[in-house]
């Protein structure tokens, strides 16, 4: 049970900001609206009230270039309209009047919920859905971002005799190994289920160290993507190695030293001492822990680490015994087909068993997911915009957590399809549940295989530490926590979005294992993906500038890596390859000298322009095809790509030069125009496009090699279908 002190003044912190928002005279005290002050500094407008002229982004604040952009005012949504930024800032008398209706309302219901806790809860609710747009005297930082940090600041404050707090993180381990190391063959009953599970798991760990420190909901700044962030009274800095040690022991009895949470503390500081150096302190302290991974636990349980784990004893029929923790994890995949509420509860007593509920329990919280159409008891997250009621007394019973669920399912063709095919696979199946990966495979176009796509933001730590234009004092962790909350809205609330588009096409299907923080892992008909990793940038790029991508490198980009699969080639070596092929993209350097910022695909590395170019040419040469043009056109493409990047540069990058290809490449396309009848001006266009100066330049030749080999693969799978 939190502490009644750090939870009211957490409250009365809450309320402030929202009556401020509201044009009412605060209520808290001098002293608390003095320490508001003091955390937004001198960059702060003159008002406590927020300003309505509207929230400029978080991106506004990069060092590099200079943006003018701004959030429209909009309740919280996974829609274009309300997450995309504008150049302007509209007219936002009327949206703003709408969202002090909802937020005022929000606020009176919460007043009048008893528990103290679930009272904060719904308000931080109420904040995050119609404030988390709304401007605060901080620019570039929302009224939600803002209130939260100063409430958990104030609440960790209350709980420290000294007025000082500390912030502690974790990061979980072992995640690759635990999501990939399964069979292909259940490898979509179970994917869906682990990656879900490490997102409790993530958000258990989080909610324990709170109780342990007895701080409310609102002191934790982030969790996702394995890691999570909590502002903490600076007393409990000493204790939180032994909170690792407890958890330690919990992982370790449930998977065996698969998973290891790797815990940090900084020192405790007072709140107007906080610097960029904190934050730093606070990383290296969790990495430090990270390289002595089961360091904290005692001799008796370090030595079950070693100890070989007996084979479960057979089944009566001689069949091996089904492992409770994969089979509870593959019922989780089912259950979030069709869930879009995730109830959470205290449980005071573990539960017993090897399931992924026992093991969670354990961290004290239980996990129920729920469809929507159900009145949860207590605290509940939204799973989706659908399942939050649009009446502001009702919303405010569900907090929002996009969270990137999209999978393709099976129709009726599919499962019969399946049947014929894999009678013993299908017996377990039915229409509407996540389509095996075979099936995605069936549904390319072309050759039948899965393609996994694994995407990452480029430079990340620099942009969470030089990247962005921070103020001194807990203003910075504002902006960083803005920051934070940005891109989790694209990575876990948009992605999922562009994925549910992808699956609602005729063709293919798209499977989201993991999207969240500052990465994605997708899985799909191959001939989709390349397209799906194309949207995701674009709108990425879109996100951060407000425009459409355009020669210019972004302030911040995105690499990519794509690689293809039989259905049943092993999960974890296709993680591997796909993160091979995205370290090559991390490694590329452009022509103009920027790095980064590129996609590898069918073993050959391009920036984003590059490859849209030669997405364009894949379709430019299907056509030819199909028109009737020869295909020794595609082979001849292939083999001058491979003679004009036989040298490299130093970063690996083909270094296209004037060659013998040249002349090899005018003669042999004019012969093929030549014998190709009313196709010939497009042949002779394409010939002139690859050996110009400006195409020679350009690395023409090795965009349309990759083309080539890209329609290749398209038909020469439609010829084995026919």
């Amino acid at each position: 049970m939190t502490h009644s002190k750090p939870l009211d003044v957490a409250w009365q912190t809450l309320v402030a900001w929202t009556q401020a928002a509201l044009g009412q005279s605060p209520s808290a005290s001098p002293a608390l609206i003095a320490s508001a002050w003091q955390i937004v500094g001198q960059e702060a407008q003159t008002t406590w009230p927020a300003s309505t002229d509207g929230l400029a982004t978080i991106f506004t604040r990069l060092t590099s270039p200079s943006l003018q952009l701004w959030q429209p005012p909009a309740a919280l949504s996974c829609r274009d309209d309300a997450l995309f930024p504008v150049n302007q800032p509209r007219s936002p008398t009327e949206s703003f009047e709408s969202l002090q209706q909802a937020l005022n309302i929000g606020l009176n219901e919460a007043s009048q919920t008893a528990d103290p806790a679930l009272r904060l809860e719904r308000l931080l609710v109420a904040l995050q859905r119609y404030a988390w747009s709304w401007p605060s005297p901080l620019p570039a930082v929302s009224l939600y971002d803002l209130a939260r940090l100063h409430a958990a600041t104030q609440a960790a404050q209350a709980a420290d005799p000294d007025g000082a707090i500390c912030l502690i993180g974790g990061d979980l381990s072992g995640l690759q190994d635990f999501l990939y190391s399964i069979p292909a063959e259940g490898a979509a009953r179970q994917l869906r289920g682990r990656s879900f599970y490490l997102q409790l798991l993530t958000d258990a760990c989080a909610r324990y160290v709170l109780r342990q420190c007895d701080m409310p909901l609102c002191n934790l700044l982030y969790a996702g993507g394995g890691r999570f962030y909590v502002v903490a009274p600076g007393s409990a800095a000493g204790q939180a190695m032994a909170w690792r040690r407890e958890i330690g022991q919990t992982l370790l009895a449930g998977h065996a030293g698969a998973l290891y949470l790797a815990v940090g503390a900084t020192q405790p500081f007072r709140p107007d001492a906080y610097s960029d150096n904190t934050w730093r302190e606070l990383s290296e302290a969790i990495d430090h822990d990270k390289r002595r991974r089961f360091a904290a636990l005692d001799e008796t349980a370090f030595a079950r680490i070693f100890q070989p784990r007996p084979p479960r004893p057979p089944r009566a029929d001689g069949q091996e015994q089904p492992d409770p923790l994969g089979e509870s994890l593959a019922d989780l995949g089912r259950q979030l087909t069709r869930a879009a509420i995730l109830q959470i509860d205290p449980v005071a007593q573990p539960m017993a068993g090897s399931t992924w509920r026992s093991v969670i329990s354990r961290l004290g919280v239980l996990y129920e997911l729920l469809p929507d159409n159900t009145r949860p008891r207590a605290q509940a997250l939204a799973l989706d915009d659908e399942a939050v009621p649009h009446e502001p007394r009702q919303a405010i019973r569900f907090g929002q957590r996009y969270t990137v669920t999209e999978a393709y399912r099976l129709s009726a063709t599919d499962l019969q399809r399946l049947s014929e095919d894999d009678p013993a696979q299908a017996i377990d199946l039915e229409v509407g549940d996540v389509a095996p990966l075979n099936t995605l495979a069936r549904r390319s176009e072309g050759i039948p295989r899965i393609a996994v796509l694994r995407m990452d933001v480029d430079n990340l730590g620099d942009l969470f530490g030089r990247g962005l234009q921070r103020p001194s004092g807990l203003a910075g962790l504002a902006v960083t926590a803005a920051l934070s909350s940005a891109l989790s809205r694209f990575f876990e609330g948009w992605v999922g979005e562009i994925c549910r588009q992808f699956n609602q096409r005729a063709n293919g299907g798209v499977y989201a294992v993991y999207s969240g923080g500052d990465d994605l892992f997708l899985v799909g008909s191959w001939h989709l993906i390349p397209e799906l990793a194309v949207a995701i940038r674009n709108d990425f790029v879109r996100y951060v500038t407000g425009a459409k991508p355009t020669n210019t490198p972004p302030p911040i980009s995105v690499s990519a890596g794509i690689t293809l699969h039989r259905a049943g080639y092993p999960l974890y070596q296709a993680a591997e390859d796909a993160g091979n092929a995205l370290d090559a993209a991390k490694a590329y350097v452009h022509t103009d000298g920027h790095s980064k910022d590129a996609i590898t695909f069918l073993g050959r590395t391009l920036g984003w322009n590059e490859f849209m170019r030669a997405m364009a040419w894949k379709d430019e040469l299907r056509d030819l095809i199909g028109q009737g043009a020869p295909r020794t056109l595609l082979m001849t493409l292939q083999a001058l790509a491979t003679r004009a990047s036989a040298r490299y540069n130093r970063s690996g990058t083909p270094q296209v030069t004037v060659g013998l290809w040249v002349w090899q490449g005018a003669y042999q396309l004019t012969r093929l125009a030549e014998r190709s009848g009313q196709l010939r001006p497009r042949i002779e266009t394409l010939r002139d496009q690859l050996v110009s100066a400006e195409g020679i330049a350009g690395r023409a030749i090795v965009i349309a090699g990759l083309a080539a080999r890209w329609t290749q693969l398209l038909l020469r799978g439609a010829d084995q279908r026919r």
